[in-house]
């Protein structure tokens, strides 16, 4: 028995060589196939990288030496000199310090799809934006490009963009057969996308140096977020890409509910700095919290949307639909933040979505629906303002009220915080207007574009740091039923030396003396009078933009009162508001229609 047991080993030693000889040989064999597979692969790959990227530079000579498209002045964008330009171009990294030593695991990100919408948009504008982003976006966390089409009539998009994007990995065209306008157009896009994150963005922008990650990594620490990249500038004439290195500004709100840019806050930006020391990062390059979104280039998660109730698809064409959003997310209980180290410019130009009708109307109905469904009683600035703008004097109908309905019980249903705890907790820096004003905000000159400036002395400058760009809530002024001029819980006065402006804590010595009024000239511009009294006599003055000549402040621009003059353009002034509190937004008092 032992003698048969050990032959028996031997035998068994025997097979076992034999069989593990075989899974060596096929082992070897399948990696020799495998690697001589993957080579043919990675040769045919690379052949047709190299063939598309022939046909793409034959595609941009054919595209570009006699485009089929309109005059630059219809893009309000100088397209001649865009389709000179590569569409791959390199552009400055203006990230602030310490973005570029970030380290992020991508491994856990979401996938991203971003939406482009156009419509009749300059071919080399889109291409541009395209290749900005799947140049500059990790391949692993970009998930698709979708354009959507929004009905373009223009032939150079008809004849060249399909066959080009063709050659482009990740792109695909969606076509609408009828005009929907931005916000249905990005639901449609929206709808049809298949990452878990979605980012929207215009289609004349380009996206920066490892813009995603820091997006992406917000929404990892909080998923109830709406976050932005800083938005850089696109020069409408030089195409000329310019960021800044420095602090940067975030969203705000106009009472009118335009977008505006403001200086971060102290508050927030103590917040920030705080946050950014305990985590050793320098703040400038730390997410901070935004009051309103830019509305260009903006990203959520796709779950997250849904949730909040995506746009309002009832707002028509284009406009006010990124405060809105902003403002339901703040007070339904998430937050909008901007990643100072994810830059994507954009080119600001006057208007980039052409639109079907009135447009002051079509965008003041959604604004009326902005207001009525989440400003609460703050929503009486809104109206007081804008019903003091003829042209903005339009009404929901029975069928739009009914829509809007649903809006106000998706606020209920998400058991939505009020207006003012938005304006007490995001956004305390905002002026609330005096609930009497007759005019207010900052103060315009028409012939300098500069405007009344607070200086530490107290007595006014001229800044040219101007609604237009920027509003500075410290330079806000307010003119009452009482005919004086407040800016905060002090008055405007006039020093009767100097006879230069100055803020003080004491009112008028009379309720008669400085008594200010506007003289127009127009519907909303003219002449700051003054009617005061001096050494016993009734006088009368006007402000008026001069180089001062006086100790104080010498050879600076100041606001001074002088002679009023029919021919002084320096004394042409404009308020950022007129307020006309006896609105009413209904078809009796709405104004006719005008076609664009």
């Amino acid at each position: 028995m032992p003698c048969i047991r050990k032959r028996f080993i031997a035998r068994l030693r025997k097979y076992f060589i034999w069989i593990a000889a075989a899974i060596y040989i096929s082992i070897l064999l399948f990696i020799y196939l495998t690697t001589a597979q993957n080579d043919q692969r990675t040769i045919r790959d690379t052949q047709e990288i190299e063939a598309g990227i022939k046909r793409l530079r034959k595609l941009q000579r054919t595209m570009f030496i006699n485009p089929k498209r309109p005059d630059d002045s219809v893009y309000n964008i100088n397209i001649t000199l865009s389709e000179q330009i590569a569409l791959d171009r390199e552009i400055p990294d203006v990230r602030p310090e310490g973005c570029s030593s970030m380290r992020y695991d991508i491994s856990k990100m979401p996938k991203t799809s971003v939406v482009i919408i156009f419509y009749n948009e300059a071919l080399s504008m889109i291409l541009r934006t395209v290749h900005s982003v799947l140049n500059r976006s990790h391949k692993s966390l970009l998930e698709e490009v979708i354009l959507v089409d929004d009905a373009s009539t223009n032939e150079d998009l008809r004849t060249y963009l399909r066959p080009y994007i063709s050659n482009l990995p990740k792109v695909k065209l969606l076509t609408n057969k009828k005009r929907l306008g931005l916000i249905k157009a990005r639901l449609l896009g929206f709808h049809n996308a298949v990452g878990e994150f979605v980012f929207f963005q215009d289609a004349h922008t380009e996206a920066n140096v490892q813009w995603l990650e820091p997006l992406l990594n917000e929404i990892l620490k909080n998923p109830r977020t709406v976050i932005q990249p800083y938005v850089d500038e696109i020069d409408t004439k030089t195409l000329e890409y310019r960021g800044s290195t420095g602090r940067v500004s975030r969203g705000g709100f106009s009472w009118d509910l335009r977008y505006t840019w403001t200086d971060i806050p102290d508050h927030e930006w103590n917040r920030v700095t705080r946050l950014a020391n305990e985590e050793n990062i320098p703040p400038i390059s730390y997410p901070f919290r935004s009051a309103t979104l830019v509305g260009c280039a903006f990203g959520v998660l796709k779950k997250y949307f849904i949730h909040l109730g995506t746009f309002d698809e009832d707002f028509k064409i284009w406009g006010g639909e990124n405060i809105e959003l902003a403002w339901r997310t703040w007070q339904c209980h998430g937050q909008v933040l901007t990643h100072p180290c994810s830059r994507v410019a954009h080119t600001f130009k006057p208007f980039a979505y052409k639109f079907d009708g009135d447009r002051e109307k079509i965008v003041q109905k959604n604004l009326i629906r902005t207001a009525a469904t989440w400003m609460d009683d703050y929503a009486k600035y809104f109206y007081a303002i804008t019903y003091a703008w003829v042209s903005k004097r339009t009404y929901l109908t029975d069928d739009e009220k009914k829509t809007l309905q649903k809006r106000k019980d998706l606020r209920k249903r998400l058991q939505c915080k009020s207006f003012e705890w938005y304006l007490v907790n995001i956004a305390p820096e905002v002026n609330i207007p005096p609930a009497d004003a007759i005019h207010g905000g900052e103060i315009f000159n028409t012939k300098t574009e500069s405007c009344w400036h607070v200086r530490s002395s107290g007595y006014i400058g001229i800044t040219t740091e101007c609604f237009f760009h920027r509003t500075v809530p410290e330079n806000e002024f307010f003119m009452k039923p009482s005919r004086h001029v407040y800016i905060g819980d002090k008055v405007l006065r006039v020093d009767k030396g100097s006879w230069l402006l100055y803020i003080s804590d004491k009112e008028p010595s009379s309720d008669n003396d400085e008594i200010w009024s506007m003289e127009h000239d127009g519907y909303y511009t003219g002449k700051i009078v003054v009617n005061y009294s001096h050494l016993g006599k009734a006088r009368k003055a006007c402000a008026t933009q001069v180089t001062n000549v006086h100790k104080i402040h010498q050879m600076e621009q100041m606001v001074q009162m002088t002679d009023c003059s029919d021919t002084d353009r320096f004394q042409n002034w404009r308020w950022t508001y007129k307020f006309n509190w006896n609105y009413k937004f209904d078809k009796d008092h709405a104004q006719p229609e005008r076609d664009e």
